[in-house]
């Protein structure tokens, strides 16, 4: 109970923070683009089928099933990619040294609170905060549809809903990177610094360096149509999928394709049990990115010194 007391506040002054205003906002204000711009396209989509859907950037691609909310949602995700890490890594870049250095840790350790209640209610206050932001795009997206006339399908609206969940985990792995930041740097400034430094930098310009890396590791490109050439491909590619495993953008972008995957053959989703089943993999290294910094940022906060 005193976890989810420090929950709730964190809550409150998350909300009311100018940070979460603008954050939010910009989120808002992009999807609002991104449904005008859409609008008479998705009037116009009144025979679904199956495209497929490259997301170079974030070396992820498949066949997935157009349908007017899946597209109006994948876009939405696919902004999220960016937005969402953003904002998770600024939600937590302060939430421990911003306390230690304006002094009121000291008071909140001198009530009877323990200092693992305390990282707890921190990270779950911010992660209802985020929640609160994923499920506005969500439901963003499928009253628009509603407004504008346009017809829904049951499995669009449940493929939706977990796509949702795994944006919630997305953005949630931001958020226990940037506490651990704020655990090992004394300054909020600093924290905050790179943790939003390094959301950019995985969203928006590491998988445009990829492919320049990769290229390097493999080495001098053979003669075109050659066996050397072939073998060069091939390990040109195991390199860029290597490189795109340690980027936890990858692999959301990949959960997403594979939720709303498409069946060709059939012209409609492929079986989400499949679906589930290709996408072990990635959800597996997702819930290694959320866990593994936060069990750091929970050890570095039950050992540090709070003076």
């Amino acid at each position: 109970m005193k976890a989810l007391n420090i929950a709730v506040k964190e809550l409150y002054v998350a909300v009311k923070s100018k940070r979460f205003a603008v954050l939010l906002g910009v989120y808002v204000l992009l999807l609002l683009l991104l449904s005008y711009s859409l609008r008479d396209e998705l009037s116009e989509l009144t025979s679904p089928s199956v495209d497929n859907l490259s997301l170079n950037l974030f070396g992820a691609s498949g066949d997935v099933f157009v349908t007017p909310l899946s597209t109006m949602l994948t876009l939405n995700f696919t902004f999220f990619t960016v937005i969402g890490a953003i904002l998770g890594a600024s939600l937590g870049a302060d939430a421990i040294n911003k306390e230690i250095e304006s002094g009121t840790i000291k008071t909140l350790l001198g009530h009877p609170v323990y200092r693992d209640e305390v990282i707890n209610g921190k990270f779950i206050g911010n992660a209802l905060v985020l929640l609160i932001t994923v499920l506005a795009g969500y439901v963003f997206a499928i009253a628009f549809l509603l407004i504008n006339g346009t017809p829904l399908d049951g499995d669009s609206i449940a493929r939706g809903f977990l796509a949702f969940l795994l944006s919630l985990l997305y953005s949630l792995t931001f958020l226990s990177i940037s506490l651990l930041f704020s655990t090992f740097f004394k300054k909020p400034e600093t924290s905050m610094l790179v943790s939003i430094g390094l959301a950019v930098f995985l969203t928006m310009v590491y998988g445009a360096l990829v492919s320049l890396i990769a290229r390097h590791i493999a080495g001098e490109i053979p003669p075109y149509g050659t066996p050397a050439f072939e073998l060069w491909e091939e390990n040109f590619k195991l390199w860029e999928q290597r490189l795109h495993s340690i980027n936890p953008a990858h692999h959301y972008a990949a959960l997403v394709v594979a939720v709303f995957a498409g069946d060709r053959i059939a012209n409609y989703y492929a079986p989400l049990g499949d679906s589930l089943i290709l996408m072990l993999d990635n959800l597996s290294m997702l819930l290694t990115f959320l866990l593994f910094p936060f069990a750091l940022a929970y050890a570095r906060f039950m050992t540090s010194d709070l003076r």
